[in-house]
């Protein structure tokens, strides 16, 4: 490259990185960003369309439908939301938490995803 050429070469490469990206025109409108609603909250499992303080009391069977326990007490982060604890009373006054998220009542018990093992092993 000759002397002379390098000069504006420069000048030229320090002009096209001074430019804007071209990716986006700042004066155009920005897309809606998706954000939480209630019209999205119910898109969960389900379980927080149902009266979960319904099932205190009731009978508690894990997914292999082996007896757990009985249901003290449903602790959700919001009156929608599935992601909660289910504080189970076992034989004998001990307590376990199991996960809220897949459960559902079949009309006598309360059915949790968990296996009875793993419920156990808490």
């Amino acid at each position: 490259m000759t002397p002379s050429v390098r000069p504006a070469l420069v000048a030229a490469l320090l002009a096209f990185a001074a430019l804007p990206a071209h990716a986006q025109d700042a004066g155009a409108p920005q897309p809606p960003v998706p954000s939480v609603t209630s019209g999205s909250e119910t898109q969960d499992s389900g379980v927080g369309d149902l009266e979960t303080a319904e099932w205190i009391g009731k009978p508690v069977m894990s997914s292999d439908r082996k007896p757990v326990g009985t249901l003290r007490e449903v602790r959700t982060a919001s009156d929608t939301a599935d992601a909660g604890i289910l504080v189970v009373e076992r034989e004998g006054g001990a307590t376990v938490e199991v996960p809220m998220q897949g459960a559902a009542f079949d009309g006598t018990s309360v059915v949790v995803t968990p296996l009875a093992d793993a419920i156990a092993a808490n």
